[in-house]
Formats: structure tokens, sequence, C-alpha cells
């Protein structure tokens, strides 16, 4: 699955000739953006265009799925691309961010919020800012849940968001969150990416912490100056990491001490998704452009 800039979201085999149109399906419309698949029956998917518009598909309770303010509460602000996220513990359980992160028991039916507005900035533009950007659940413990924003602002909850704690010290301040993800092997690391793209900023900030954000160690040593999309924990290896930047994307075989560039034959362009497939042992990156990309990465998997 992939959500396409200006033309909607699309399904289709990996293994497709890219020249056959009519190996992929168009699933919904706008801007495509992020996308969750039920892993109990893969027909039941949740996909969405700009603003926090998902809907679930495929089930028979199809509708969409967005989260409503309460009668007094302020409005809601979500991010051009809202973040989404079925629970590993239970795919009943869906997550979006808007400023607040909500929570749904029942696919996307009902909402709860279960933080407080975790943006702290006040600008307001063309479009909402002091959004929640990228969330995370910890597939080791339930209720172990991460949220970066827009205007810088990371947080982490360790009881299903009955409390949240802020862990930006030691980080840079008023950088985009452009990805936070938790560690498949360790319960306490998680993995944080920046962006200082919409400020001119081309460095790269990449992080990692062992102790759930109170102490972040830079692992973006040996990366070019380019900003960081995405970055992926290898789920076979959890040495190996991956991250995707505005150029192309890079591995690491030893935690993010040192970096090696991936794919010789992959286009220089913007990288904002990466998937390792778990059965099939393959790397796909999803493009702004170029389309999707597959390598296979069973061989770095098996490096020490």
């Amino acid at each position: 699955y992939t959500g396409l800039q200006d033309n909607g979201t699309l399904k289709g085999s990996s293994k497709a000739d890219p020249d056959d149109i009519d190996a992929w399906q168009m699933v919904n419309g706008g801007d495509g953006m992020q996308i969750q698949v039920d892993p109990r029956d893969a027909k039941v998917f949740y996909s969405g265009y700009q603003f926090g518009f998902y809907r679930r598909q495929g089930s028979a309770n199809d509708g969409q799925v967005r989260p409503r303010p309460g009668l007094l509460d302020p409005a809601l602000r979500f991010n051009w691309q809202t973040p989404i996220l079925l629970s590993s513990h239970n795919p009943d359980i869906l997550y979006m961010g808007a400023n607040r992160l909500f929570r749904s028991m029942d696919q996307g039916v009902s909402w709860s919020a279960i933080s407080p507005d975790l943006s702290r900035s006040s600008e307001r533009g063309d479009v909402p800012f002091a959004t929640i950007t990228s969330i995370a659940e910890s597939s080791l413990k339930f209720g172990l849940l991460w949220a970066g924003t827009d205007d810088g602002q990371i947080h982490v909850s360790s009881d299903g968001g009955s409390s949240w704690q802020s862990r930006n010290k030691g980080l840079p301040s008023d950088l985009w969150v452009s990805r936070v993800v938790t560690s498949s092997a360790v319960e306490d690391r998680a993995y944080l990416a920046l962006s200082g793209y919409r400020d001119d900023d081309m460095r790269p900030y990449l992080y990692r912490s062992d102790d759930l954000g109170k102490h972040w160690r830079s692992i973006a040593r040996g990366l070019p100056a380019e900003p960081i999309n995405v970055v992926r924990e290898d789920p076979v290896n959890p040495d190996l990491l991956y991250v995707g930047t505005d150029r192309g994307v890079y591995a690491s075989i030893d935690g993010g001490d040192s970096w090696l560039a991936l794919g010789h034959d992959l286009p220089k362009v913007p990288v904002h998704d990466l998937v390792v497939h778990p059965r099939d042992r393959e790397l796909v990156a999803g493009t702004h452009g170029r389309s999707v990309w597959i390598i296979d990465v069973l061989p770095l998997q098996e490096l020490s």
C-alpha cells in the first residue's frame, strides 16, 4: 500500500511489472497519506487524505474514522499528514494524533483523548501547526506510547496515556519530529529523527535513547548533510538501522555508530517512509516523486 501526493492511495503487488498499470488499484482519493492494515484480515485497512480524514475499508462496518472535539472543547488541529497506528497488541485498537493523542478501542467507531495538548507553539499558518506528526507504540509493552510534534515536542507515556512525560532535555529545540520509533528488542529503547528542513537547516538529526528518553545520544555521525524523514530498526537484527533522507537510504550494522549508503540504483530523491517486510526480508522505500523501491536486505540482516 502507498499514499501518493495528489493521486490517492494505491495497493498492489510488489512483484508486479512496473509498466502494468492494472497491477495497482486505487482505494482512496485526495493526497494519499498513511495506511494501516488489519493483520487478521488484509481486506480491512485504514487509509485517508490530508488533515486526518481517514476511513476504514473492507469490513462490514466501513466508514470515516476521525476523532471529534467535545462540545465545549477547543477545535482539534490535524497535521497535513496525520499519523495513525494500529496497536500491535490488539488490532481493534487504533491511535490517531491531532494536537492531542486519541485512542479507539473499536476500530475507529468511538474515540477517547488519552493526552493533553502535546504541542507548545502558539503560532498558526495557512495549514494547522502545533500538531502531532509521529506516534509509536512499543511491541514489547502495551501502553508504552510515544508522540512527537511539528514544533519539536517529544513525550512518552508508560501507562497507556494516563500520564505523559516530556523528553526534550538534551535535544535541539523547535525542530520538526519527523519520526519516533520504538525498539522491538529492548523495551526502553527508542529512536528519534528531527528535521530542520523547513528552516533551511539541512543537518541530520538522529538520536537513540535506552532509558525512555531520559538521555539521548546522537547517532548521526557519518551521515551526510541531508534532512532525515524516517528511521527504522530492523525486526530481525536490532543492530541494523535504516534511515531515509532527502537524498536516499542509509544503513548501519552497528546500532548507528557508522553508516553506509544503500542501493546504488535508487535515485537521489527524498525517501519519506521505510518498511521492512517481515516475511520476504525486503526493505521497501516510499519516495517523493520516484515511486516505490524494494531491496533484499537478508544479507544485511545476517551481518554482525
